[in-house]
């Protein structure tokens, strides 16, 4: 895969941002991807210095570009000339690529991913103007991206009240090898604060902190690394000064990785009172040294500590208060030191980069539709006739059941009003059928099913090419029409058992009676055939008393092998126009499903290549046909 990440900052730039995105195409990279990185050729904190237009960092190619105006929202037109050679971009935080690739999808037509970091409100500054730029613009400009990635929490929350599709999380990854058990051996009164000199990070809150400890013991001291922001280290060393810290703060600047080890080397924690992050990545590197973390109580904090159960949450807004409260955990930190540095490296091993690729990984795959295309929520499998029968074969083997569904424009159509009809179908191995889901496709993901799966022919495919032998039982029709077609597929498939039938006309009180009867028939493969939704809501509720290995919704498959229906020529189906031959059999029953319901599907298939919500909650991008694994993986 091609992949292109388009981000305002990276390297030699020092940041998170730019971290995230120089480890992400790392992890990439060793997944086997060709990934680019195109970005601004000048860095914020020293706009004179012009960066190379291309150049090689690390593993992968990067590409930078001129901007005008301010570092805020900074205006790259040549982003444009780039696009070409991907076959996905990655936009990363809220900004001028963010909107001018989603307003210009049209014209580039590259699947378009963005992970929110944040967004635009990691200060007060313009603050009610930002509300409402985020509520118009951005919430507009998020109908073109096929996915967004929210980097925490916070993130998620915020960015679900704009969005048109669900917005996943997934959390910064973390080069945990970077830092690794590099904090000192030996309890020590000494802290390190990492980041960016922003006025968000509220070091003047950690200097207040610092003083007030050592008000109580004077042995305690600081080391603030970081490089310039809106912050300046005039201002910082000002700061210092005015509160009497000269001989217990450090302040270093453009440290390199090695010189910023040789600083955690002599600390035993590491402080910030951050007001507002998307992640909060510099603690986690300083949890994975050994560092102890005391941190301000927000979204991103809190949840980490939630999820390390490490660490003092406190509120910098009374450093008097956060003082003492560390304090009287001090002894018991020192007491067991060797002990809780090790937690917190064991901690921190669920951020590694290797994981966090995978999941964003799986992401693209969803988003280019490798292995599956979702049409109006219903993730369709991308596969061809012999890997189906093949895929089928191997759940069966491993003792595990499968439901096979055929999505057609009419099922589309069912499942896009009908949320216990989606949600039934994505438990199901669901296949396409029929040129609508082609057409879908094609304006979806920009390519075609490789074949035409649908329902009566692949039932027989299946039948023909599995490699086992098995006993059907078919249910629904009229039972003149079922009963012919049990008697003919038992003549055309003698490796095969029908084992029993029974007509789709029965009571719902009756239901108990009919899957008992499927039950003692030893039916290993069930047929049902009560058209959409039902068939596939009856599997899903009765699939597992009926003792079946498999069980396939087939529609109008009996009405066809019983030859009550006259399937279309040959010369028909290739050209993809059966819909039409059976609307002119039964142009009173189908008109309103293939007039009316066509029209409607490719409205709203339109409607949803340009951001309508596709789908509801997450999908499972593995696939998994067994819907009690399924379950239990959920558990």
């Amino acid at each position: 895969m091609r992949v292109l990440h388009v981000v305002r900052q990276f390297k030699p730039g020092i940041g998170g941002l730019e971290d995230y995105v120089a480890n992400l195409a790392q992890a990439q990279s060793n997944l086997g991807h060709a990934v680019t990185v195109l970005t601004l050729n000048r860095l914020f904190t020293d706009t004179s210095h012009e960066l190379p237009a291309s150049e090689t960092v690390g593993a992968c190619n990067v590409k930078r570009i001129s901007y005008r105006g301010s570092h805020r929202y900074p205006i790259a037109l040549d982003v444009f000339r780039h696009l070409d050679d991907c076959d996905l971009i990655h936009v990363h935080g809220i900004d001028f690529f963010f909107d001018a690739l989603a307003w210009a999808r049209l014209r580039h037509g590259k699947p378009l991913v963005v992970s929110t970091h944040g967004g635009f409100f990691h200060t007060s500054y313009a603050a009610t103007v930002k509300k409402m730029v985020f509520h118009t613009m951005t919430r507009t400009s998020l109908w073109a991206y096929r996915a967004v990635l929210a980097s925490s929490v916070n993130d998620r929350d915020l960015f679900a009240k704009i969005a048109h599709q669900p917005v996943e999380l997934v959390e910064n990854g973390v080069d945990i090898k970077k830092f690794a058990n590099c904090s000192s051996g030996t309890f020590c009164k000494h802290l390190v604060a990492i980041g960016r000199f922003s006025s968000h990070k509220r070091l003047d809150r950690v200097l207040d902190f610092v003083a007030a400890l050592r008000v109580r013991d004077p042995g305690w001291s600081l080391a603030i690394i970081g490089v310039e922001w809106d912050v300046k280290l005039t201002d910082l060393q000002a700061q210092v000064a005015g509160r009497g810290l000269t001989d217990s703060v450090t302040i270093q600047t453009s440290l390199t990785n090695a010189d910023i080890a040789a600083e955690l080397a002599r600390a035993s924690f590491i402080v910030s009172a951050s007001e507002y992050e998307g992640f909060g990545i510099a603690v986690v590197e300083g949890m994975s040294a050994g560092l102890f973390p005391i941190v301000n109580d927000i979204p991103a904090f809190r949840r980490l500590h939630e999820k390390t159960g490490l660490g003092l949450l406190a509120d910098f807004s009374d450093c008097d208060i956060a003082a003492k409260r560390f304090l009287e955990i001090v002894p018991e930190i020192s007491r067991n030191y060797e002990a809780i540095r090790g937690l917190g490296r064991e901690a921190v091993q669920a951020y590694a980069w290797p994981a966090v690729a995978r999941k964003i990984d799986m992401i693209y795959d969803r988003v280019l539709g490798e292995h599956q295309r979702t049409i109006f929520g219903v993730p369709v499998s991308v596969t061809t006739r012999e890997e189906a029968v093949g895929r089928l074969d191997a759940e069966v083997d491993a003792g595990h059941t499968a439901q096979v569904a055929f999505l057609n424009a009419h099922g589309a159509n069912i499942a896009r009003k009908d949320r216990k009809y989606l949600r039934c179908l994505r438990n199901y191995f669901v296949l396409n059928d029929g040129i609508g889901v082609d057409i879908a496709s094609y304006w979806l993901y920009g390519r075609r099913f490789p074949e035409n799966l649908n329902g009566t022919d692949f039932t027989i495919e299946y039948l023909k090419r599995t490699h086992r032998s098995y006993g059907i039982y078919l249910l629904g029709a009229r039972q003149n029409v079922v009963t012919q077609a049990a008697i003919k597929l038992a003549a055309k498939f003698t490796r095969h058992r029908v084992v029993g039938y029974n007509d789709g006309y029965f009571a719902p009180s009756e239901t108990s009676h009919v899957v008992k009867k499927i039950r003692r028939s030893g039916a290993d493969i069930l047929l049902v055939a009560f058209g959409n939704p039902l068939q596939e809501m009856w599997i899903a509720d009765h699939l597992a008393e009926t003792g079946c290995k498999v069980a396939f919704g087939v529609g109008a498959l009996f009405d066809f092998v019983s030859g009550t229906i006259p399937r279309a020529p040959a010369w028909v189906r290739w050209c993809r126009a059966e819909w039409l031959f059976r609307l002119v059999l039964e142009p009173r029953r189908l008109w309103r499903r293939y007039v009316i319901g066509n029209a409607s599907f490719l409205v709203n298939v339109l409607n949803q290549g340009f951001g309508e919500p596709s789908l509801t909650g997450s999908l499972d991008v593995n696939g998994s046909l067994d819907t009690r694994r399924r379950a239990a993986q959920a558990a």
